[in-house]
């Protein structure tokens, strides 16, 4: 699959969505030796279809997938993707981590983009997801208050993030309780910049404590739970909802 042309300013429904889907897996242990965590399956379906859904219901429709570990079958299910959804992808051949990773997706973005976690399930409405970035802000970073098994590990002031530390207590001076990563974020591509080019392995975190330093990460704050799949209590915990439903 073969770069689309850029789309100068794409926002809206044409916003590009770019995924995380590279990493090895580790804290899934053997989980992770066998597939790759996007397509574990949930009920006969691989998670990378439930990812999707929520997306694909706001009209988003186009995806660049920063693979790495296991990519070939991840490869073989984007083939069969509908056609209406366009995909580009890099596979890594070296361990990155998630900020190289991006750092490496660089010449595939469009100038704002969404960026999820491929092992991170989030149902919000996306259609409007670049107004959650003012006109001085680098980033706006996805958090929730509900409780949803992973501890607090955000602060938020005046309606931006002013702490990212995933072993953050709360903080009474916080404009009201600590928050937690969803995993989803709106990015400009330039923000990009921040991060080491001769630097690999490089966490997400990295780039986002930057961008507190600098003021320039929003908060978009939601009520709604996530899913994170990458530990195998977890998967089994998702995987017990999506098997056997409350009635």
């Amino acid at each position: 699959m073969s770069r689309t042309p850029e789309r100068p300013g794409a926002h809206g429904a044409g916003l590009q969505v770019a995924v995380l889907a590279g990493g090895s897996g580790t804290r899934l242990g053997r989980l992770g030796t066998r597939r790759p965590k996007i397509l574990l399956p949930v009920a006969g379906r691989p998670f990378l279809d439930l990812l999707l859904a929520p997306l694909l219901d706001a009209g988003l429709r186009r995806f660049h997938f920063c693979l790495g570990h296991l990519a070939s079958p991840v490869i073989d299910h984007l083939g069969r993707l509908p056609a209406s959804v366009e995909v580009t992808f890099h596979v890594d051949t070296v361990a990155r981590g998630t900020g190289g990773a991006l750092r490496a997706a660089a010449p595939y973005l469009d100038d704002m983009f969404l960026l999820v976690l491929g092992d991170t399930l989030l149902d919000i409405p996306y259609a409007g997801a670049h107004r959650w970035l003012g006109p001085h802000d680098e980033a706006a970073m996805v958090l929730t208050s509900a409780d949803t098994g992973v501890r607090p590990n955000t602060r938020v002031h005046d309606g931006r993030v002013s702490g990212y530390d995933k072993d953050a207590p709360e903080d009474p001076d916080t404009d009201g309780p600590s928050w937690t990563d969803t995993g989803v974020c709106v990015l400009r591509r330039d923000a990009l910049r921040h991060l080491d080019p001769h630097q690999d392995p490089v966490d997400l975190g990295v780039l986002f404590r930057t961008l507190i330093r600098r003021r320039a990460l929003a908060a978009h704050r939601t009520d709604r739970p996530f899913t994170d799949i990458g530990t195998p209590e977890r998967y089994a915990r998702f995987l017990d909802g999506h098997e056997h439903p409350a009635p």
